[in-house]
C-alpha cells in the first residue's frame, strides 16, 4: 500500500495564532531533531491518532492544553487526503468523530490550511469506523471475520493492524521482548498472528476463511459432545433407579427376563419395562419361568453381595495399611530424621574454623578429626534430603487415601443397590402384589418413569447433527491441506530472512558476522536469532545490550519493508502502507556532537567511546539511506532524534524536516512541535 506523510498539522485552541504545519519529504529518510521535552515523540502518536487509532496516546499536559485539532495530510498512490481529529483534551475522552477531505476527488482546499475549514467542521465530518473501512479497501483488506461482527474479538483484519510494521516508538525501538507496536495486549498479539501469515503472504484469503471456519466447527463440535456425554451421564444415572422396578416386576412374577445389575445398560432395562406395559395392558400378567427366574435373580444377588463385601473388606485392610505406613514414615521423620539434625548442625560450625592436622597435646599430624567431620557432615546431608522429602508431596500418601476411599465409597454404593433389590424380591407381603389393582398400579408407574426417561434420553437429532459437523469438518481439512500446499511458507520465511540480513550486515550488531534472523509467526510473534556457527537458536531478549536490541529492531524492520514491497513482483498483494517511523534509534548510544571530539581536555577513553557512539548512530542513518536506495525510495521514512546533522553528514538521501532546539527565553531561536507564538 503506498501511504505516505505529506504534512502534520496542528490547530490552535486560539483561532487567531496559526496553525503548526510540518512538511515531509515522500521520496527520503525524514528527520526532526532536537533536544528532550520539544515533543517529537507526540509525531507517532499524532499520526496513528489520525489514521483511527481507538486510543490517543499524544501525551497530556502541554499539547492538548494547546491544541484544538489534530490532522495530517497524506498520500494514497496518486490521491491525496486529508485527516482530522479533535483533541481529547487531558481527560482522555476519546470521540470517533474524525474529519476527512478526499482532495483527489474534490479539488485542493487552501482553507485547510488555516483555522477557516473549522467554522464549517461539519462539511468535512465522518467516523472513526467509516475511515477505518475506507483505508481497510485502499490498502485491499477483506472482511475475514466469520463470526458476529458486533463481536469485538472476531472484528475482520483492518488497516489498522498495520500500525505494527509502521511505527517504532522509543519504548518499543529497543525493546528486548517485544517488537512489532501495540503487542503489547493478547488482543493486539492475536490479531497480529493472524494478520501475519497474510501479509508475509503464505497464506490466502481463502486459506484464513478457511481456518476461521474450522474452529468456528470445531468449537461447534465440542460443544454438541459435551451436551450430548452430559445427556448420556443424566441418561445413565437412572440405571439403579430403574433396576428396581425391574426388580419387582420378577417379584410379581411380570418377567422372566435376566438383567445383570452390573453390566445391564439404561436403554436395556427400558425396553423389558415398555414389554411389561405392553403385556399389562394386553392382559397377560404372568410370565411362564418367572417363578424360576425370581429364584435365579435373588440368588446371583446374593452372590454378588457376598463377591462386593470381600472386596470391600480387601479394600478396608488396604486403606490400613496405607495409613499405618504414613503414620510410621511421620514418626520416624519426627523421632529420627529430626534428631538427627539437632545433633549434626554443630559440624558445619567446626568445618568453618581455621585450624591444623596437629595433635595440641601429643603434636602427632592426624587426619582423623577433618575425615570424621566430614563424614559426619556427608551424614548430615543425606538426613536433609530426608527431612526435604517429608514436606513435599512426592513422600505423602494422601493421594494412594484418597483413591482407597474412593473405591470404598463407591463399593458401598453397589452393596447398597443390591440390598435395595434384595429386599424387593424378599418382600413378605407378595400376596398383595398378586391382586390386579396392585399390578395395574405398578405398571402406571412403569410408564411414568419412562416417560421421564424419554424427555432426559439423549437426542437421535444431536448425534445426526454431530456427524454432519464431523462430515462437513472433513471436507474443509481436506480442501485446507490442499491450499497450504501451493503456498511455500518456509520459502517466503528464508526471503524475509535474507532481506533482514542486507541491514544486519550494516549495522554495528556484535558477532553480526555469525547472526541470522529467524521470522515465524507460527512459533512467536517476534524475532528469533539464529547462531549459524553453533545453530543454537534463541530470542532477542537472551543477547543482551540495548544497543544489538535496537539494531535488530531496526534490521528487521527495514527488511520486512524490503519483503513487502517486493510482493507485487512475485504475484502477490502488499497491504502494509509504504511508512516507517522511528523514535530516537540512537537512544542506545546517546552520542554528543562532532565538535566535542576538538575538546584538548577531553580524556583519551571519554574521547573514543563519543567517537564509537557517533560512528554507531552514523550507520543508522547509513542504513536507512541504503534502504531508500535498494527499494527506489518507494518507502517513506521518518527518523525524530536527538543526534544532529552533523551525525549524517551531507547524505542526500537524507532530509533534515525541522531542527527543535533554542531557548524558550529566547523566542526567536527556539523551536519544538508547539510553536513559541502559542505561549504569547
Amino acid at each position: 500500500m503506498k501511504l505516505k506523510i505529506k504534512n502534520i498539522l496542528l490547530y490552535p485552541l486560539d483561532e487567531t495564532l496559526n496553525p503548526r504545519i510540518i512538511k515531509f519529504d515522500e521520496s527520503k529518510v525524514n528527520v526532526i531533531t532536537g533536544y528532550s521535552q520539544r515533543g517529537k515523540s507526540a509525531i507517532i502518536s499524532i499520526i496513528d491518532y489520525c489514521l483511527g487509532s481507538s486510543e490517543c496516546d499524544i501525551p497530556v499536559g502541554t499539547i492538548r492544553e494547546k491544541v484544538d485539532k489534530f490532522a495530517i495530510y497524506i498520500s494514497i498512490g496518486d490521491q491525496s487526503l486529508f485527516l482530522a481529529r479533535d483533541c481529547p483534551g487531558n481527560d482522555n475522552k476519546v470521540s470517533d468523530v474524525m474529519y476527512m477531505y478526499d482532495v483527489q476527488g474534490k479539488g485542493d482546499n487552501p482553507s485547510l490550511n488555516t483555522n477557516e475549514w473549522i467554522k464549517e467542521a461539519g462539511r468535512y465530518k465522518t467516523n472513526r469506523d467509516k475511515v477505518k473501512n475506507y483505508l481497510s479497501v485502499k490498502a485491499g483488506f477483506e472482511n475475514i471475520s466469520i463470526n458476529n461482527e458486533n463481536q469485538k474479538d472476531d472484528a475482520p483484519a483492518s488497516f489498522r493492524d498495520t500500525a505494527a510494521f509502521m511505527f517504532q516508538p522509543q519504548n518499543i525501538i529497543a525493546n528486548p521482548t517485544t517488537i512489532f507496536y501495540k503487542t503489547d495486549t493478547f488482543e493486539h498479539l492475536r490479531r497480529l498472528k493472524t494478520l501475519f501469515p497474510l501479509v508475509l503472504g503464505y497464506k490466502s484469503y481463502e486459506i484464513l476463511n478457511l481456518e476461521s471456519e474450522i474452529n468456528i466447527l470445531e468449537r461447534e463440535e465440542k460443544e454438541k459432545a459435551r451436551k450430548l456425554e452430559d445427556l448420556r451421564l443424566q441418561y445413565e444415572n437412572w440405571q439403579s433407579d430403574i433396576y428396581e422396578y425391574y426388580s419387582k416386576a420378577i417379584n410379581l412374577g411380570l418377567t422372566n427376563a435376566d438383567i445383570s445389575i452390573e453390566s445391564a445398560s439404561v436403554n436395556l432395562i427400558k425396553n423389558e419395562l415398555k414389554k411389561i406395559v405392553s403385556d399389562v395392558k394386553n392382559n397377560r400378567f404372568f410370565k411362564e419361568g418367572s417363578a424360576v427366574r425370581y429364584s435365579e435373580k435373588l440368588e446371583e444377588l446374593d452372590i454378588d453381595r457376598i463377591r462386593f463385601t470381600r472386596e470391600l473388606d480387601e479394600l478396608r485392610v488396604g486403606l490400613q495399611k496405607i495409613q499405618q505406613f504414613d503414620r510410621s514414615k511421620a514418626e520416624y521423620v519426627e523421632n529420627v530424621a529430626v534428631e538427627i539434625d539437632k545433633r549434626l548442625k554443630p559440624v558445619d560450625w567446626f568445618l568453618k574454623q581455621k585450624g591444623t592436622n596437629i595433635c595440641p597435646f601429643c603434636d602427632s599430624v592426624s587426619e582423623k578429626a577433618i575425615n570424621t567431620l566430614l563424614s559426619l557432615q556427608n551424614e548430615s546431608q543425606k538426613n536433609k534430603k530426608v527431612l526435604e522429602a517429608s514436606r513435599s508431596e512426592s513422600f505423602s500418601f494422601e493421594k494412594e487415601k484418597g483413591d482407597y476411599k474412593e473405591k470404598i465409597r463407591c463399593k458401598e454404593r453397589e452393596i447398597i443397590k443390591i440390598d435395595n433389590n434384595i429386599q424387593i424380591l424378599r418382600d413378605e407381603d407378595r400376596k398383595n402384589y398378586k391382586k390386579l389393582q396392585d399390578i395395574f398400579e405398578f405398571s402406571g408407574k412403569i410408564e411414568h418413569v419412562l416417560e421421564n426417561l424419554d424427555k432426559i434420553s439423549p437426542s437421535a437429532q444431536l448425534v445426526i447433527e454431530l456427524e454432519k459437523i464431523a462430515e462437513e469438518l472433513a471436507g474443509k481439512r481436506k480442501k485446507l491441506r490442499g491450499l497450504k500446499e501451493k503456498f511455500d511458507k518456509e520459502h517466503c520465511l528464508k526471503k524475509v530472512s535474507d532481506a533482514i540480513a542486507n541491514y544486519v550486515k550494516i549495522l554495528p550488531i556484535e558477532n553480526k558476522e555469525q547472526r541470522r534472523v529467524l521470522l515465524d509467526p507460527d512459533v512467536s510473534v517476534g524475532i528469533r536469532i539464529e547462531d549459524t556457527r553453533t545453530k543454537n537458536i534463541n530470542f532477542l531478549y537472551k543477547l543482551g545490550s540495548g544497543a544489538n536490541h535496537m539494531c535488530f529492531h531496526l534490521a528487521t524492520m527495514l527488511g520486512l519493508h524490503e519483503y513487502f514491497l517486493n510482493l507485487p513482483s512475485s504475484g502477490k498483494k502488499n497491504y502494509i502502507p509504504s511508512l516507517l517511523v522511528l523514535d530516537q534509534p540512537s537512544q542506545v548510544y546517546f552520542p554528543e556532537d562532532f565538535k566535542d571530539l576538538q575538546k584538548d581536555n577531553l580524556e583519551k577513553d571519554k574521547k573514543k567511546k563519543i567517537s564509537e557512539d557517533i560512528q554507531n548512530t552514523t550507520l543508522i542513518f547509513k542504513a536507512c539511506s541504503e534502504f531508500m536506495k535498494n527499494n527506489n525510495f518507494q518507502t517513506q521514512i521518518i527518523i525524530l532524534e536527538h543526534a544532529s546533522e552533523s551525525t549524517w553528514g551531507d547524505d542526500s538521501n537524507i532530509h533534515l524536516v525541522e531542527e527543535w532546539r533554542g531557548s524558550f527565553d529566547q523566542p526567536k531561536t527556539y523551536n519544538a512541535l508547539i510553536p513559541r507564538t502559542w505561549f504569547d
